[in-house]
């Protein structure tokens, strides 16, 4: 009982990070979707200024 316990206290304290981590995946499936139908993905590589 005492572990079930131990293991549901750091699931409750790790609730923020889920829900960060979730935040961000989606912001980063946002903007690929607009860089995509905007035509303004282009390849890392070619980002790059020499």
């Amino acid at each position: 009982m005492v572990m079930n316990r131990s293991l549901q206290e750091v699931n409750i304290q790790n609730m923020n990070v889920e829900l960060v981590a979730q935040m961000f995946k989606n912001y980063q499936s946002n903007v690929l979707f607009h860089l995509e139908a905007t035509e303004n993905l282009k390849d890392p590589s070619s980002s790059s200024s020499s």
